[in-house]
C-alpha cells in the first residue's frame, strides 16, 4: 500500500491510505494474508488447548498450573511461531522452510495429551496450509516438510479418543489431509515409501470405520478419499520415463525400480505395490468381510470386491498405455489382474460383474498390445460362456452388454478377426462372438427379453460396422478375391516381418492366407477323425504337410487343431512305428516346462490329448514327456530323467488310485512317498517335493485316458501355461479395416447374421425393430454386393416373402388390404426395391446374360411386376376413403417403374441384339404410357407418375442414342416407331428428344 499526504494540516484529518490499482497484485499482499491465515489458526489452537471443560468451574491454582503444564510445550511453540508471523522476513512465505510453521502443529497433532477437539483443529490448519500452497516443491526443505505432514498424520492415536464423534471428526480430518499431500505441489517429492504409507494409512481408516461400525458418512468418505490418493499417484504415470528410456532403450523389470519422474521424487516402484496391493485385496476378497469378533473392513464379499475394482479402474484409466511401459506394472496386469477377473466373472452378481467387464474395456483400449492370450481367455470363459446362459439370465444380460460394449469400439471386430480367427494357433473369438448375438437375438419366445433385444443391437451395429468400412470406390475384380495356397510353408508359428522380403505378398494377402490354412485344418481334422489316412491326404492336397509328410508338420497339426478326437492324437502319439515316435518327439518340444512343476507340466502335456489304453504305448509317451522336463527343469530336482519318468508313472498310479470310484483303499501320502524311495540315482526325492505333489493330485485330478472332460475351468495351472506362453507368442496387432479382410470377416457370420435378421422382421411387429432390421439387411446388401452374390440372393429372397406380392393364393383385394394396413409389407417393399436398385444391379452388371435371358427375365419378373402393381393401384384408386393407401400404392409403383429403366439402361447393350429388341421396346413404351395416363388423382394419388415417366423417357433415349440403338436407317423402323410413341406419350418431351 501507498501513503498519500492529503494536507500537512492537522486539521484536516488523519492521512489517507490507497491501494494502488494494476493488472498485478502485490506478492506481498499474498504473503500479509498468509501471515493473518495463520495467526488466526494459532489463536483457533490455543483457545482449544486453554479451555476447559466447564469454564465456570474453580480450578485451585496448583491444579490450574499443572494443567497449564501439561501443555507447556505445545503452547509455547504456538506462541512462539505467532511472534514470527509479522515480522520482517528476507524473502516470502514460499521461500521459507515449511518446518518453521508445520512443527507447531504437527505437534498437537502427534501429541497423546493434547485433547480430540485441539488434534482436529491443528488437522484443519494443515489442510488449510496445503490447500493453499504455501510452500511448493522448490521451497527450501520442502521434502522434509511434506514427509513430515505425512508422518504426523500416519501416527495420530486416535485409538485414545474415547468419545465416538470426536474421534470421527479427527479421522475425516485425516482423511482430508492424506488427500491433500497427494494433490499439493511439493507432492512430487515424496518418496515411494511415503505414498505407500498413505495409502496404507488411508487403508487403515478404511478398515477402522468399519470395524468400529463408524457412520455412513466416514466409511463413504475413507473409500472416496482412497479413490482420490489412488487418482493422484496413478495421474503422474505417464509423466514417469520409463526403464528403457531411463536406460537407454534396454530396459527390465529390474529397472521398474529406477523408474523416475521428470522431477525428483516417487516413481513406478510405489505404484507397482500399489496395485499389487489392489490385486491382492480382490485375491482375497472373502478374508475382508467384517466378522462378529471385528475382524475385516467391509459387509459383503461383493463390497469388497467393488471396492477394488473400482480403484483398478481408475488406476488403468488414469495409467492408460504409460502401464505397457513399465514392466513389472504390466506383468501384475498379464499375470495377476486377468486371472482374477476370470475367476471372480463366473461368481459374481451381476453388478460385480459389469465393472469387470468396464475393467477389461479398459485394459484392451489401452494395453491389447501385450494381452493377446488374456483377452482370449476372457472372452473364452467370461464373456462367451456367461452370454450363452451358462450362469443365469442376469449374469447373461450384463455378459451381452459387455460383448456389446467391446463391438461398439470402433476397430474392435476387425482386430478380432486379423488377431484371433486368423491365427491357426488361437480360436475363432470374432466369429463365436457373432454367432453368440445371434443364438441370443434369435426369437424364439414372446415378447421380445431384454437380451434378445441387446444381442439383436449388437449384431446390427456389428454389421454395420463393417459395412461402413468395406466400401472402396471401384469393386475389385471377382477374382482377387481368391486366395490361393500353391506350396507347403509350416505356417503355425509363421510371422509377418514388416521389414523383410515378401516378394509380391502384401501383409493383407499374408493374413488372408493364414486364415484360408486354418479353415482347411479345421476340414482336415474333421476327414482325420472319420479316418485317419484320409485326414492325412486332405492336408497334403491342401499343402498343409510336405509330401512325404514330415514329423514337424504333422506335430503341429496334432497339437494345435482344436477339433481333433483328442483319442486319435494318443493312439498316434503312442504307436511304435518310427514316424510316429519322431511326431511324438516334436509334439513334446512344442511345450515349454522351464520352472514348472511336474504335476502342472503333466497336466498341461495330457491335456491336449488322452493317454491310450495300452501300457506300453503309455510308456513311450511319458518317456518322451520326461526328457522334455528333464531337459528343461530350473531346481535340479532330479538326477536322471529316468527319476523323472518313474515318478511321472508313479503319479499316473496315484491319480487312478485316488479318484477311480472302484479302489476301496485309497493310497496314503505315507505310501505315495515310500513308493517313490531311492528312485532319484539311489537317493530319495524330497519329501516336501513329493508331499505337495501328493496333496495337489489329491485335490485335483488329472484327466486321463478316455475320462468324458467336463466343462473346462481356467485353473490355476492352466493359467501358468497361458502365461508362459503369452511370453513368446506374437503381439495384438492394432488395425485399420481393409476392404477384403473386412468382406472376408462377414462371411464368417453371414449365414447365422442374415437367418437371425429374417426371422426377427418376420417375428415382431415393433416399428423400431422393424426399422433396425432394414437398417441391417440393408448393411448386409452393401457387402453382399463385393463378390457375394449367394448372401444377395438370400437376402432377396427373404425380402421377396415378406412383400405379400408373390402370394398366388390371394386375391386382391386381400393384397391390397394387407399392403396398405400393414407396415411389415411395405417396409419389406422399400427395402427389396432399395437393395435392388443400389447393389443388386451393380453386382448383376458383371454376369453373361444374354439377349434372350435379358428378355425373358424382363418379362417374367419385371413386366409381370410393374403390371401387376398398376392394375391393383388402379383398383385401389377406386375406392372410396383410400386416398392414403393409394398415394402409398402409387409410390410403390413408381420404384417398380424406375427399376424397370434402370434394368433397360444397364442390359441395353446386350437386350438390343436380339431378333426381339422391336417387340420388346414397345412393350416397355406400352407400360410408361399405360402408367403416365392412370387417373389416379380421384383416388388420392399425387401425380408421381406423370413427372416420372418423361424423366425415365429421357434418360432410356439418350442411352439408346449413345450407344447406336436408336438412330435413323434405310429399313429400320424403330426410329419412326420411338417418334410416334413418344409423341403419343409424352409429347412435351418431343422437342427435346427429336429436334
Amino acid at each position: 500500500m501507498s501513503r498519500t499526504a492529503v494536507s500537512d494540516d492537522d486539521e484536516d484529518g488523519p492521512p489517507t491510505y490507497t491501494v494502488p490499482r494494476g493488472p498485478r497484485r502485490d506478492p506481498r499482499l499474498k504473503d500479509l494474508g498468509i501471515s493473518c491465515m495463520l495467526n488466526t489458526e494459532v489463536a483457533a489452537l490455543l483457545a482449544v488447548i486453554r479451555r476447559r471443560p466447564d469454564p465456570y468451574a474453580y480450578l485451585p491454582p496448583a491444579v490450574a498450573a499443572a494443567e497449564e503444564a501439561t501443555f507447556a510445550g505445545l503452547i509455547r511453540s504456538l506462541k512462539n511461531l505467532r511472534a514470527l508471523l509479522f515480522q520482517p522476513r528476507l524473502g516470502a512465505w514460499r521461500c521459507s522452510d515449511p518446518s518453521m510453521y508445520l512443527k507447531p502443529f504437527l505437534d498437537v497433532v502427534q501429541s497423546e495429551e493434547a485433547p480430540p477437539a485441539a488434534t482436529g483443529v491443528a488437522l484443519s490448519s494443515v489442510l488449510k496450509i496445503l490447500r493453499i500452497d504455501v510452500f511448493d516443491e522448490c521451497s527450501p526443505g520442502a521434502r522434509d516438510a511434506i514427509q513430515a505432514v505425512l508422518t504426523a498424520v500416519s501416527n495420530c492415536r486416535v485409538d485414545r479418543i474415547a468419545d465416538a464423534g470426536a474421534e470421527e471428526a479427527v479421522l475425516l480430518r485425516v482423511l482430508q489431509v492424506l488427500a491433500a499431500i497427494l494433490r499439493t505441489r511439493a507432492a512430487p517429492l515424496l518418496s515411494d515409501h511415503a505414498v505407500c504409507t498413505t495409502v496404507n494409512t488411508c487403508f487403515q481408516v478404511v478398515q477402522h470405520a468399519a470395524n468400529s461400525r463408524g457412520s455412513e458418512l466416514l466409511q463413504r468418505t475413507a473409500r472416496h478419499c482412497m479413490h482420490e490418493i489412488l487418482q493422484a499417484v496413478f495421474s503422474r504415470l505417464p509423466d514417469i520415463r520409463s526403464p528403457a528410456d531411463a536406460s537407454g532403450g534396454h530396459g527390465t523389470d529390474a529397472d521398474d525400480d529406477l523408474s523416475v519422474s521428470s522431477g525428483a521424487g516417487f516413481g513406478a516402484r510405489c505404484m507397482v505395490d500399489i496395485f499389487n496391493f489392489l490385486c491382492s485385496l480382490l485375491l482375497n476378497a472373502a478374508d475382508m468381510v467384517a466378522t462378529p469378533d471385528g475382524h475385516g473392513a467391509f459387509i459383503t464379499e461383493e463390497d469388497v470386491e467393488l471396492f477394488s475394482l473400482v480403484l483398478i479402474n481408475s488406476a488403468i484409466e488414469l495409467g492408460g498405455e504409460a502401464i505397457g511401459k513399465h514392466p513389472k506394472l504390466l506383468r501384475l496386469i498379464q499375470d495377476d489382474l486377468f486371472y482374477h477377473l476370470i475367476h471372480y466373472s463366473t461368481e459374481s452378481s451381476p453388478l460385480v460383474l459389469s465393472m469387470i467387464c468396464s475393467t477389461a474395456l479398459n485394459l484392451y483400449h489401452f494395453l491389447r498390445r501385450f494381452l493377446k492370450l488374456q483377452l482370449e481367455a476372457f472372452f473364452q470363459y467370461v464373456l462367451l460362456r456367461i452370454g450363452g446362459g451358462g450362469c443365469g439370465p442376469q449374469l447373461q444380460e450384463v455378459a451381452i452388454e459387455g460383448l456389446i460394449s467391446f463391438c461398439r469400439q470402433p476397430t474392435f471386430v476387425i482386430e478380432m478377426y486379423v488377431n484371433y480367427d486368423c491365427d491357426p494357433l488361437l480360436r475363432n473369438v470374432y466369429e463365436d462372438v457373432g454367432k453368440l448375438l445371434c443364438k441370443a437375438a434369435f426369437p424364439a419366445s414372446s415378447p421380445v427379453t431384454t437380451v434378445q433385444f441387446q444381442a439383436f443391437e449388437g449384431l446390427v451395429n456389428m454389421i454395420t460396422t463393417i459395412a461402413d468400412n468395406v466400401e472402396v470406390d471401384k469393386a475389385p475384380d471377382q477374382a482377387t478375391y481368391n486366395v490361393d495356397i500353391s506350396e507347403y510353408r509350416l505356417f503355425w508359428v509363421e510371422r509377418w516381418d514388416a521389414g523383410g522380403d515378401h516378394g509380391h505378398e502384401t501383409w493383407v494377402d499374408f493374413v488372408r492366407k493364414r486364415k484360408l490354412k486354418k479353415k482347411k485344418v479345421a476340414i482336415a481334422a474333421n476327414h482325420y477323425n472319420r479316418d485317419q489316412k484320409k485326414g492325412v491326404e486332405f492336408l497334403k492336397l491342401c499343402h498343409l504337410v510336405p509330401t512325404p509328410p514330415e514329423p514337424k508338420s504333422m506335430a503341429y497339426f496334432l497339437r494345435y487343431s482344436p477339433s481333433l478326437d483328442k483319442n486319435k492324437i494318443g493312439e498316434f502319439l503312442g504307436d511304435p512305428e518310427e514316424f510316429s515316435l519322431k511326431v511324438l518327439k516334436e509334439f513334446t518340444e512344442t511345450f515349454d516346462f522351464t520352472g514348472v512343476i511336474l504335476d502342472t507340466a503333466l497336466r498341461t502335456y495330457l491335456e491336449t490329448f488322452r493317454l491310450p489304453g495300452e501300457s506300453q504305448k503309455i510308456q513311450r509317451i511319458l518317456e518322451a514327456f520326461s526328457e522334455r522336463f528333464y531337459e528343461q527343469q530350473t531346481s535340479e530336482v532330479f538326477a536322471t530323467k529316468d527319476a523323472a519318468f518313474i515318478l511321472c508313472y508313479s503319479l499316473i498310479m496315484l491319480n487312478t488310485d485316488l479318484h477311480n470310484p472302484q479302489v476301496k483303499k485309497k493310497m496314503s501320502e505315507e505310501d505315495f512317498i515310500r513308493n517313490n524311495r531311492a528312485i532319484n540315482s539311489g537317493k530319495d526325492l524330497p519329501r516336501e517335493y513329493l508331499s505337495e505333489l501328493f496333496h495337489s493330485i489329491s485335490t485335483n485330478a488329472i484327466t486321463v485316458f478316455s475320462q468324458a472332460a467336463a466343462t473346462v475351468e481356467m485353473t490355476a495351472s492352466r493359467w501358468a501355461d497361458l502365461v508362459k506362453r503369452s511370453r513368446a507368442i506374437e503381439q495384438f496387432t492394432p488395425c485399420d479395416f481393409k476392404h477384403k479382410l473386412s468382406r472376408e470377416a462377414f462371411v464368417a457370420v453371414s449365414g447365422p447374421a442374415v437367418a437371425t435378421l429374417a426371422a426377427i422382421f418376420d417375428y415382431t411387429d415393433d416399428e423400431e425393430i422393424l426399422n433396425q432390421c432394414v437398417e441391417g439387411l440393408i448393411s448386409v446388401a452393401r457387402i453382399a454386393r463385393y463378390g457375394l452374390e449367394d448372401v444377395l440372393d438370400e437376402l432377396l429372397c427373404c425380402l421377396c416373402k415378406f412383400t405379400t406380392l408373390l402370394n398366388p393364393y390371394a386375391t386382391t383385394e386381400e393384397t391390397l388390404f394387407t399392403f396398405s394396413n400393414e407396415l411389415k409389407p411395405r417396409m419389406a417393399t422399400l427395402a427389396l426395391f432399395t437393395i435392388a436398385n443400389r447393389f443388386s444391379l451393380a453386382a448383376a452388371g458383371d454376369l453373361d446374360f444374354g439377349p434372350a435371358g435379358c428378355l425373358a427375365c424382363f418379362n417374367l419378373v419385371i413386366f409381370a411386376m410393374v403390371d401387376d402393381l398398376h392394375e391393383k393401384t388402379l383398383e385401389y384408386s377406386r375406392r372410396e376413403g383410400a386416398e392414403r393407401e393409394t398415394r402409398s400404392m402409387e409410390g410403390t409403383l413408381a420404384a417398380a417403374t424406375q427399376l424397370l429403366a434402370d434394368v433397360f439402361v444397364l442390359f441395353l447393350g446386350t437386350v438390343a441384339q436380339g431378333p426381339g429388341f422391336r417387340t420388346f421396346w414397345l412393350g416397355v413404351l406400352r407400360r410408361l404410357d399405360t402408367c403416365i395416363k392412370s387417373d389416379l388423382a380421384a383416388g388420392g394419388g399425387a401425380g408421381v407418375m406423370q413427372e416420372l415417366v418423361p424423366q425415365m423417357l429421357k434418360t432410356m433415349i439418350v442411352e439408346m442414342k449413345e450407344k447406336g440403338v436408336l438412330v435413323p436407317r434405310d429399313g429400320d423402323e424403330l426410329w419412326e416407331i420411338t417418334h410416334i410413341q413418344i409423341q403419343w406419350i409424352a409429347p412435351a418431351v418431343m422437342e427435346e428428344l427429336f429436334p
